[in-house]
């Protein structure tokens, strides 16, 4: 090794609950202590470890154009992608899909666009600390990245329509799949998508920031392991927090954007490896933006000092989770994985205005239909459903 490179090595090393970790470009190379001095215990590439790269189209003929407005540095205006060949349908491409506090991707849609669907295709994972926006339509807006999905602290979402953030390799339609990788028949995708195909190492997602949608919509966090510490509101639509361990299929049903309880044996599904939650949240910068981080055990840390052992298939809800809606009903708020926890939660699915508080479960609730108790940690059957509202 070069002494300039040997140099930033030292200087990168950092002790972090009990490890040390060297730059070793371009792996990060970790090292732990134990009787017989210091031995290396992981090493990684860099390139999956998390950051808020810029965004970034793919060059794979899918045709996303990336600009950014001269007023406006910060902002990334998405246009082209291709269509499916009815015009419902609008399909993106990134090689990278991050973002900076103060940053804001905004999908150009148009009022005949029903669905903007992108995929992350480079491998890494994305950390979003950011505003996502859509204009000039109501689209709903699905964002696919297998790698795993990072939200920190100061993201934020600015959608007319309902918004999906998914670790699946593909995305299915009755005419075909829309996948995380290589070539996709984009003419030929039209409907509804109503199908999430899982490789055999689903992706992570975290979400630590404000995630909105409209009233009446739906927002879905549909993972191999999907943790949200931060705000989740859906005024009288849906909030589903799924996690999905590998090589299953999710299915979708036809009335709104609602997880149906079709979770079945997936065999051949392709996807690539993903980083295991721990390994995601050692990434750069994740622990600043998101206020989680893990230990020398491989547990999630969360930012009130709890520690769970969050592996796949696990869903776990230690934020907020609002359905509340004024003057109708609340909406339903669906838990589901292998093992479902609810941690210092507040549940609200109640109906506002009019001296009306109807359905309000803060840190706590029973499962709507299993009447389960959810509180803290639970076993459950993934074919379950676990709704609170």
């Amino acid at each position: 090794m070069k002494a300039q490179s040997a140099v930033r090595s030292i200087l990168a090393a950092i002790p972090l609950a009990g490890f040390l970790i060297l730059d070793f470009f371009p792996n990060l190379v970790f090292f732990k202590e134990d009787s017989s001095g210091w031995v290396i215990v992981a090493i990684y590439r860099q390139s999956q470890i998390a950051a808020a790269e810029p965004i970034m189209a793919a060059p794979d003929g899918t045709g996303t154009t990336i600009t950014t407005p001269g007023a406006s540095p910060s902002r990334y205006d998405i246009t082209g992608g291709t269509s499916s060949r009815d015009g419902a349908n609008l399909f993106h491409s990134f090689t990278r899909f991050g973002l900076n506090s103060g940053e804001t991707a905004n999908f150009i849609s148009n009022p005949n666009i029903k669905n903007i669907l992108g995929r992350v295709v480079g491998g890494d994972a994305s950390l979003i600390n950011g505003l996502i926006r859509v204009t000039g339509g109501n689209s709903n807006l699905y964002l696919m990245n297998p790698a795993g999905i990072i939200f920190g602290s100061n993201a934020r979402l600015d959608v007319p329509g309902s918004f999906v953030a998914t670790t699946a390799s593909s995305i299915g339609f009755d005419s075909g799949w829309f996948n995380g990788t290589g070539a996709n028949n984009y003419a030929g995708l039209v409907g509804a998508p109503n199908t999430f195909a899982f490789g055999a190492q689903p992706g992570s997602i975290v979400n630590a920031g404000d995630l909105a949608v409209e009233n009446g919509q739906s927002l879905t966090l549909l993972g191999g392991t999907v943790i949200s510490t931060g705000r989740l509101s859906a005024p009288g639509g849906q909030i589903t927090v799924a996690a999905v361990p590998g090589q299953n299929l999710v299915r979708l049903s036809q009335n709104g954007l609602l997880l149906s309880l079709e979770v079945a044996p997936a065999a051949g599904v392709a996807g690539s490896e993903a980083l295991s939650l721990p390994k995601l949240l050692s990434g750069s910068g994740v622990a600043s933006a998101t206020g989680i981080t893990t230990n020398d055990r491989g547990e999630v840390v969360l930012t009130g000092g709890q520690t769970v052992a969050a592996g796949a298939g696990t869903a776990l809800v230690s934020g907020a989770a609002d359905v509340s809606a004024r003057g109708g009903a609340g909406g339903t708020v669906n838990v589901l994985g292998d093992k479902v926890g609810l941690l210092s939660a507040k549940i609200e699915a109640r109906r506002r205005g009019n001296g009306a508080d109807r359905g309000r479960l803060p840190r706590r609730g029973n499962c709507a239909e299993c009447q389960n108790d959810l509180r803290g940690w639970q076993k459950f059957d993934r074919s379950q459903r676990h709704s609170i509202g």
